[in-house]
C-alpha cells in the first residue's frame, strides 16, 4: 500500500469502532456495564464522527450521519488517536496538551477510558485486516478508503484479504469454537459460582497475554 492509498486516519478508526458492535458484551464489561453512550469525533482532512450506544441493547455503534450527539463526547485528531490506539502516545499525554478534548460527567467518562487499555491490541488486529502499510498479512492487497467507508464491509467477521487453506480454515474453526466455549465456560463461572469473579480483570489478563504473544515488530508495524 503506497502513501497515496493509504486511508485517512479517521476512516480507519471509524471502521474499527464499527467493527466492536458485535464484540457487546466484552465491551460492556470494560465499560462497567454502564448504560450510556459517547459521541468520538476525529479531526482530520476528512472529519469522521462515530456514535456508541450502549444506553440499550442491542447497542449501536453508528458512524457520520447516523451519529447523534452522546452523555459525553471525546475529540481528536485522527492521528494522534491512530498513535494512541498503537501505544505510540500515552491518552494521558494529549490530555494534558489539550490535544485530546472531554466533555460530559466524570463518572461517565471514567466508563468510556478502560477501552483505551483493550486498544490497541484490536487495532493492530484491525489494521492487519485491512492491509494498512506496516501491517499487512499479504502484501500488496488492502481495503480502499471507500470500502472501509462502506458499512457492509464490517460484520463482526473477518474480512476476506488472505485466503486460507484447508488445513488453516479448520484450524480456524476449531479456534474459534475452543473460544466461544472458554466464553460459555467463563460465564457461568462468573454468574453460577464465582459471582464474586471480575471479568474486567479476566479479559484484561487476556489482553495481557495477547501481547505478551505478539512479536516485537507487529507492534511497532515493521
Amino acid at each position: 500500500m503506497t502513501p497515496s492509498t493509504t486511508p485517512e486516519a479517521t476512516v480507519v478508526l471509524s471502521s474499527f469502532f464499527r467493527r466492536l458492535e458485535p464484540l457487546e458484551e466484552i465491551v460492556r464489561v470494560f465499560m462497567s456495564q454502564a448504560r450510556m453512550s459517547a459521541l468520538f469525533t476525529f479531526r482530520g482532512t476528512t472529519d469522521s464522527k462515530v456514535l456508541l450506544d450502549f444506553s440499550k441493547s442491542p447497542a449501536v455503534v453508528a458512524v457520520d450521519n447516523g451519529a447523534r450527539s452522546g452523555d459525553v463526547s471525546i475529540t481528536i485528531n485522527g492521528g494522534i488517536m491512530h498513535d494512541i490506539f498503537l501505544a505510540r502516545m500515552k491518552p494521558g499525554v494529549a490530555l494534558g496538551r489539550r490535544e485530546m478534548l472531554l466533555r460530559g460527567p466524570v463518572s461517565d467518562l471514567s466508563k468510556i477510558l478502560p477501552l483505551f487499555g483493550i486498544a490497541p491490541m484490536l487495532y493492530r488486529e484491525h489494521l492487519g485486516d485491512i492491509g494498512y502499510d506496516g501491517y499487512a498479512r499479504q502484501p500488496g492487497k488492502s481495503l480502499s478508503q471507500e470500502e472501509l467507508m462502506n458499512g457492509q464491509v464490517f460484520k463482526g467477521k473477518a474480512i476476506p484479504l488472505v485466503q486460507l487453506s484447508g488445513p488453516e480454515k479448520v484450524g480456524t474453526k476449531l479456534i474459534n469454537g475452543l473460544a466461544y466455549g472458554l466464553g460459555y465456560v467463563v460465564g457461568l463461572l462468573r454468574y453460577r459460582l464465582f459471582k464474586k469473579l471480575s471479568l474486567f480483570g479476566v479479559l484484561t489478563a487476556m489482553s495481557t497475554g495477547l501481547t505478551k504473544a505478539t512479536p516485537p515488530e507487529l507492534k511497532t508495524g515493521t
